[in-house]
């Protein structure tokens, strides 16, 4: 009888002890099916982020690419008109006639103002002028004219620049990422 009560209480013990590591391991594999199925909408998650980060890429280098063809076409264009504005200067009397010394001061010093102010303060990053005033410092009225275009093309050039800024805002807002 002693040896099958020390049967039974082995058995016991035994199916005891492999319950209990039964349950820790079925707890375990839960946890892992737990963290796998997390990873997997993670990486899920991140996938589609990525899906959209490329296309608002594509679509920034898109309209980049479109604005800067129309940029070159625009610097184009105004380096063709003021080697037509200077062949006509060039026969014009009254083009040496300097700019009252006020108006020519009030407009080159507006005019570096505006350029340290949107260039980060450093003169070796300036872009300076292909027309720049006589040695004397007087404005003449034919450096006016032949600054005027290449101002307006500037000013084209920032809009076409901010235009595309707007599309592409417009349609990171139309498809926000995570859709």
């Amino acid at each position: 009888m002693k040896a099958t009560t020390l049967w039974i209480v082995a058995l016991v013990i035994f199916f005891t002890i492999s319950s209990g590591i039964s349950g820790v391991l079925a707890y375990r594999y839960k946890a892992a099916l737990d963290r796998a199925e997390q990873a997997e909408g993670q990486v899920t998650l991140q996938g589609k982020v990525i899906a959209a980060q490329l296309d608002q890429q594509r679509v920034a280098n898109e309209l980049s690419n479109q604005t800067l063809q129309a940029n070159q076409r625009t610097q184009a264009n105004t380096e063709r008109v003021v080697i037509r504005y200077r062949e006509v200067l060039r026969h014009e009397k009254t083009c040496d006639f300097a700019v009252p010394t006020d108006i020519a001061h009030g407009l080159l010093d507006y005019t570096d103002n505006i350029r340290t102010r949107v260039l980060s303060g450093t003169t070796s990053q300036l872009n300076h002028p292909s027309v720049t005033p006589a040695a004397t410092g007087e404005l003449t009225y034919c450096q006016a004219v032949l600054w005027l275009h290449p101002l307006l093309s500037t000013i084209a050039q920032a809009n076409e620049q901010l235009l595309a800024i707007r599309q592409f805002e417009k349609q990171v807002i139309a498809n926000p990422p995570g859709d």
